[in-house]
């Protein structure tokens, strides 16, 4: 960058040019908006690249030079993959049948751990609790054990289990790309298992050991803790002319139900007034908040009615519990716009929010990931729905299609494994081998693969990629790199790394580990140049502290997912992450500080 650059005075780092302070607040701002979470993190990344071009920060040949990216590509060939090894349902066989030796509490919890966590060393963290899940949900049932001691433990085991591999999650193809462009090689596949090995496994033994402590019975009584009947969902229920709740007022209705009482709406139209001065009448629609065992019973006596179309008293049809997954088409609608589903004769007869606040009717509630939608109609229809729009089956399925090419789709995955982790061809090479050969053996459906794709976080680390690059190229990693390395005590490498390790545990739960590891990786390297060490432990150290994310239900989508299924509230996940957190960061600085300085 010329010295002719305007330059803005910044009291903590020194003097920046117009371009440094424009990238850095521009990166700054970008987290912002992640952190607040109203809009869709693709849509900020490419509003973020825009502007960064528009200021001239990225040029114009740089602007779509993320989605070339290898680590673009791995990540695509990995969500390929995964569908292929979801259609075989290998995991769930493999589960079904170790989970018939498996007897009691610790047992279940540690295979569970164990499984979520190898699986995550292969496949994205989304993609390997999106595998695990319903077998969870499964073993925990068959075990008796609720679900808040089972799935935030798998959540934080297959975000322990990407530490362990270069595939293992998007950050660390960011930060070995990083490491390409610093020394001339990225790192090989199992590089980071040098660090990710002992804190997945010490993180592991941690949960299997502390969450019984946790999460012990007390938390057995909670809403969401046992399955459907337990959960509490919104939903709208009609009141028959002979209910014996008619004639009742609101306060009187909600102790009858046993439900929290929204609103209701006569004739179409919302009854406003006091609740204790609103009396229903037949024919009256209530938006309620009721525990879906009460639902059931009542509207099996005849006291109440589902005011859905398309709902259990208007025909043969199935009832299935689904979650919104991150890629979802159906993040940030309103339940009432839902056409894939209505288009298929599918209605939405409850739903348990992330977000409990209700306004309006049940068709105003908008969705996010993590809400569970409790759908009504043909199997058939159900099954091909959820295929389109990326939402997980959780209630427990009897029937299902046959496996198909299980053991084909696993071998030849483990073979393109190999192949990268010897070196022989690198990983976006392997795995693109792998998603040629599956689709032409049939084990994946490559158009139906490519439109399930999740496109947001490809777009989103394709967006990101040209904002660190800018962050190099402007000279604002190194002005904050020199700043960093004056405050931190030079002579002890340990203490710098733990510094860039803390900063990355303290950023990732505010955006996702993406952008952590796209915003750090160029400040990490230089400041192991100013410090005079490699580049590797720096990098590692930024890979490791994006994934230690078990503060808070949203810095990962794992931890949002289970939150929705399991009932969490917030305050649960530090009472399990804040010491897994603390055991996980000393372990792996332990490691860095062993293997790589």
């Amino acid at each position: 960058m010329s010295g002719e650059s305007p330059s803005l005075a910044f009291s903590a780092v020194g003097p920046l040019s117009f371009e440094q302070a424009a990238v850095l607040l521009l990166l700054l701002g970008v987290t912002v908006v992640f952190a607040l979470d109203r809009f869709r993190i693709e849509l900020v990344a490419l509003a973020g690249l825009a502007l960064a071009f528009a200021l001239g920060l990225v040029p114009a040949s740089g602007v779509f030079a993320g989605f070339s990216n290898p680590a673009v590509i791995t990540v695509a060939e990995i969500l390929l993959i995964i569908q292929a090894l979801a259609r075989s349902r290998i995991v769930e066989r493999f589960s079904e049948r170790i989970g018939r030796l498996i007897r009691g509490d610790i047992a279940t919890l540690a295979f569970l751990c164990a499984v979520s966590g190898f699986l995550s060393i292969f496949m994205n963290n989304i993609g390997a609790l999106a595998l695990m899940l319903p077998v969870a949900l499964s073993l925990s049932a068959r075990a008796g054990m609720p679900l808040q001691r089972t799935l935030m433990p798998v959540s934080f085991a297959t975000l322990l289990g990407g530490l362990c591999s270069v595939i293992g999650t998007p950050a660390n193809l960011v930060v070995s790309q990083a490491r390409a462009e610093a020394v001339g090689r990225p790192f090989a596949l199992f590089d980071l298992a040098h660090v990710g090995i002992p804190v997945a496994v010490v993180g592991i033994l941690f949960l299997v050991a502390w969450t019984p402590r946790r999460f012990g019975l007390r938390h057995s009584d909670r809403s969401g803790g046992q399955g459907m009947r337990e959960r509490k969902l919104v939903t709208e229920i009609r009141l028959p002319p002979a209910s014996p709740l008619v004639g009742r007022t609101v306060p009187d209705l909600e102790a009858a139900l046993g439900a929290r009482v929204f609103s209701v709406v006569r004739e179409g139209r919302h009854v406003f007034g006091r609740p204790r001065d609103q009396t229903a009448r037949g024919g009256d629609i209530l938006v309620v908040e009721i525990a879906a065992g009460s639902l059931e019973a009542m509207r099996e006596a005849g006291t109440i009615e589902l005011a859905q179309a398309g709902g259990p008293d208007s025909g043969r049809v199935t009832i299935v519990e689904v979650v919104l997954m991150p890629q979802s088409i159906f993040v940030g609608s309103r339940v009432g716009t839902l056409a894939p589903l209505t288009a298929r004769g599918i209605a939405v007869i409850g739903i348990v929010p992330q977000r409990p606040r209700v306004e309006g009717r049940l068709a105003d509630v908008q969705l996010s990931i993590g809400d569970i939608l409790v759908l009504s109609g043909p199997e058939d229809a159900i099954d091909d729905a959820l295929d389109e729009t990326d939402l997980l089956r959780l209630s427990s399925r009897e029937t299902g299609p046959p496996m198909e090419s299980s053991y084909t789709a696993v071998t030849v995955f483990a073979i393109g494994v190999l192949a990268a982790a010897f070196a022989i061809v690198p990983p976006e090479i392997a795995l693109g081998l792998v998603v040629l050969v599956l689709a032409a053996t049939g084990s994946l459906r490559l158009r139906e693969a490519l439109q399930n794709l999740n496109w947001p976080i490809l777009i989103l680390l394709a967006a990101m990629i040209p904002l660190g690059t800018a962050v190099e190229t402007t000279g604002a990693a190194r002005t904050l790199s020199e700043a960093l390395v004056r405050a931190l005590p030079v002579d002890d490498p340990v203490a710098i790394v733990g510094c860039v390790l803390l900063i990355a545990v303290a950023l990732t739960p505010f955006v996702n580990n993406v952008s952590t590891a796209v915003i750090l990786s160029p400040i990490a390297v230089e400041i192991a140049r100013a410090s005079d060490l490699p580049a590797e432990p720096f990098l590692i150290a930024v890979a490791l502290g994006a994934s230690l994310d078990f503060l808070t239900p949203f810095g990962h989508h794992n931890n949002t997912l289970v939150m929705g299924v399991a009932g969490y509230r917030f305050s649960d996940f530090p009472r399990l992450g804040a010491p897994l957190l603390v055991v996980t960061f000393a372990t792996g600085l332990f490691g860095i500080s062993l293997f790589w300085l």
